[in-house]
């Protein structure tokens, strides 16, 4: 009598494999559609016009293009000498960043004036939501040169009724003033105001005071780039930031 129900147990055991199996199966591949593409780092700038030199006591313009397509976690810039001593900088970025899956990474960092000369490391670091990381790295040298257009004591300010941008600095260039540009962007707003006024252009000094109208500014943070450029074709940034309400 036994015999009689080996052939149907094992039929039901089979059935229950061939389920078990099925299942996994349908888990796995669904775990496969899950995963995302690893995050992106293109177009990386470090330097005006990637240059890859600064100076001490100017400005580090930093760049680049940044995919994530499960959504930017963080940004993170570090920053350090190739010799054991050296200026350093380390800074995690996450406003304006989490959560998107594009983004543009467009930032100013002060040099400190007693910055050690020399070589440097930049590596620039994308984590997305599922933690994983891409990173990019580029070589910047610190150099000295006091022919550089300068500009100290910037200052920017809106006014109460949120349409007039006071900007205002002290401008030198040993090789006289050609030009000043001053660069307004955040969000998806960007507009360059240039100046060449005639008590300016050939000036080695000169006291620059203007003020822009923002009416059509979008409300939001924005960062204000002050570039001044002589007659020898240097230029140099400075930068300053403005909340519109």
């Amino acid at each position: 009598m036994q015999t009689l129900y080996k052939k149907p147990m094992l039929q039901k055991f089979s059935k229950l494999l061939f389920l078990f199996v099925t299942v996994a199966a349908l888990f796995t591949a669904c775990k496969k559609d899950e995963t995302f593409e690893m995050p992106t780092i293109s177009d990386i700038e470090v330097g005006l016009n990637n240059s890859k030199v600064a100076f001490p006591g100017s400005d580090l313009h930093i760049e680049a293009k940044l995919i994530a397509t499960s959504n930017i976690a963080s940004v993170k810039l570090v920053i350090n000498p190739v010799a054991a001593n050296g200026w350093k900088f380390n800074q995690e970025f996450t406003d304006g960043f989490a959560g998107l899956k594009n983004a543009e990474f467009h930032e100013h960092f002060d040099i400190p004036t007693d910055a050690a000369l020399g070589m440097y490391r930049v590596v620039l670091t994308l984590t997305d939501a599922q933690g994983q990381s891409t990173k990019i790295e580029s070589d910047l040298e610190l150099k000295f040169d006091q022919t550089l257009p300068q500009a100290s004591g910037l200052e920017v300010g809106l006014n109460t009724a949120g349409n007039d941008l006071h900007v205002e600095a002290n401008i030198t260039a040993v090789n006289k003033i050609a030009r000043v540009v001053v660069e307004i962007h955040g969000g998806t707003y960007e507009k360059e105001f240039l100046y060449s006024d005639a008590a300016m252009v050939g000036a080695t000094s000169y006291n620059f005071h203007k003020h822009i109208n923002v009416s059509e500014v979008p409300k939001g943070h924005y960062h204000v780039q002050l570039k001044v450029v002589d007659q020898a074709g240097k230029e140099n940034e400075f930068e300053e930031h403005f909340d519109k309400p």
